[in-house]
């Protein structure tokens, strides 16, 4: 964020039991004994915006591979050519093929190498999803290691290395084996295999990174859960971090064998279900976890309207945008109509909008308590992308008092991933907390919302036509007065005497 030049003092708020416990060189203050304060409140109106949005760890992206080996490779230039032209989006899918090491450790010429490829990733300032393989052409029985222990190795080795990253690193997907990663056409996709695979890789990993399997019956098999309603955020459990990539969405009615023909009921939690269960399946799971992918295959099921149905109901985040060019295609000739500011926008914009979260400020509450002596300050917000945000996003009211530039700084206690978008984004949350004003300069206050991603420190941007300013999102106002009562009695009676004050 901006800071202003010269003498802005940010002050880090504390409640505590109502009161405002540090407000030391906020300016010119009333005397705090025997004094009283009041205020004028004004809150904003906003209007929802279909205007394109790059926040982090959602949206469409675009692919690129490398392959890892022991000669000196300096990826500087490679990824700055690779990047130059890519100013839309704000993920990038990395694959790393390691079949140079199928039969072996990762030299530490190769190590260095990987380190060098992060390292030049993380300047283009984009989140990484990561996938590592052993093969491009749907050849894994061929190019995978002979021995488990091998890939396990191979996890060990670049777990701590990737964890340097973890603030770059959105997800990793798959568990390093199967043609082109995709957990299929491999020696170990034995349950014991993927469930192994998977714990070695959530303990080698920095848990801040999320991780993905490639259908809801690998997630099942891996967690030995069919209840993804028991999924709780940062309960430390692989069940919390681990998501879904689906590489065959909207292919065709069973994704392309994502899904199977019979039910739960039917063939047990642990095999692919008919396509209706598995949504709702992940209508539960992925309100904790992400999932995306790339579409495939013009065909009914990616017509656009049956489309938006399925990324609504399973929380899509992330898309290709390269592939399928046939599928893009179709929803970029379609044209949205409803009742609302997408209204005539054509269907593959309308699916960008909304690919992950889309946070929209509904409604400001200013009010003045006078019994309490405090600002309370809410704001109806609501999302209606896709998907929740699932990264930790810190919250905060900003007051700034423009005369002693001085800001004040208060955390909100609501959790703002709790809207999950989707089949849910008519669901709302309102984001307020009561702020003591004893002790602050008197005058004009401008009162704001902002929403960080606190790994990266990057302003979430709202779809509204209201542009953030320097502390936020403004909505509102507070004209703040403070007198003493001692005094004012004092000139009452003067006046009563005929006394000049």
């Amino acid at each position: 964020m901006k800071k202003k030049s010269g003498h802005t003092r940010v002050l880090q708020v504390l409640l505590l039991s109502g009161l405002l416990l540090s407000t030391a060189g906020c300016g010119k203050n009333p005397e705090a004994k025997g004094t009283h304060y009041d205020a004028v409140v004004s809150s904003e109106t906003f209007t929802e915006s279909s205007r394109a949005l790059r926040n982090p760890n959602r949206g469409f992206y675009h692919m690129n591979g490398f392959v890892l080996g022991d000669e000196d490779t300096d990826y500087r230039e490679d990824v700055a050519r690779r990047f130059c032209r890519d100013e839309e989006t704000s993920l990038t899918l990395i694959e790393v093929n390691l079949r140079e090491y199928r039969d072996r450790m990762i030299s530490e010429e190769g190590l260095e190498n990987l380190r060098r490829l992060f390292a030049a990733l993380e300047k283009t300032g984009k989140q990484m999803i990561l996938r590592f393989l052993y093969d491009w052409d749907g050849t894994s029985l061929e190019t995978e290691p002979e021995s488990r222990e091998t890939i396990l190795g191979h996890m060990e080795q670049i777990g701590p290395l990737a964890s340097e990253y973890k603030d770059q690193i959105f997800v990793i997907q798959g568990l390093f084996i199967g043609n082109v990663g995709e957990m299929h056409g491999s020696k170990y996709l034995e349950p014991e295999d993927t469930r192994v695979l998977a714990a070695k890789l959530s303990e080698v990993m920095a848990e801040e990174i999320y991780l993905a399997v490639r259908t809801p019956a690998h997630w099942r098999r891996i967690t030995q859960t069919a209840d993804p309603g028991q999924v709780r955020r940062g309960d430390g459990k692989l069940s919390s971090r681990l998501g879904l990539y689906n590489d065959g969405m909207l292919g065709s009615g069973n994704d392309t064998g994502t899904y199977g023909a019979g039910t739960m009921e039917e063939d047990g939690p642990y095999v692919n279900w008919k396509r209706e269960e598995e949504l709702a399946f992940q209508n539960v799971l992925c309100r904790q976890t992400p999932l995306g992918g790339e579409v495939i295959l013009d065909n009914p099921y990616n017509d656009l309207e049956h489309a938006l149905q399925d990324l609504s109901a399973t929380h899509v985040t992330y898309l290709n945008w390269d592939h399928d060019s046939s599928v893009l295609e179709k929803w970029a000739a379609s044209v949205i109509s409803e009742e609302s500011c997408y209204d005539g926008m054509d269907g593959l914009s309308y699916i960008e909008r909304r690919l992950g979260y889309r946070l929209v400020l509904r409604e400001a509450r200013l009010s003045y308590l006078p019994e309490k002596e405090a600002l309370q300050a809410a704001v109806l917000v609501q999302n209606v992308g896709f998907a929740p945000i699932y990264k930790e996003a810190a919250v905060h009211i900003r007051l700034y008092h423009g005369e002693s530039e001085t800001v004040l700084s208060v955390p909100v206690k609501q959790e703002i991933r709790d809207l999950a978008g989707g089949m849910q984004a008519e669901e709302t949350l309102l984001l307020q907390t009561e702020i003591p004003v004893k002790g602050m300069p008197p005058g004009s206050w401008s009162v704001y919302l902002d929403v960080t991603d606190r790994a990266l420190g990057q302003r979430i941007l709202f779809g509204n036509e209201q542009d953030p300013e320097e502390y936020g999102y403004r909505v509102g106002r507070m004209e703040l007065t403070g007198w003493s009562a001692g005094r004012e009695k004092s000139r009452r009676g003067d006046e009563t005497d005929g006394t000049a004050d």
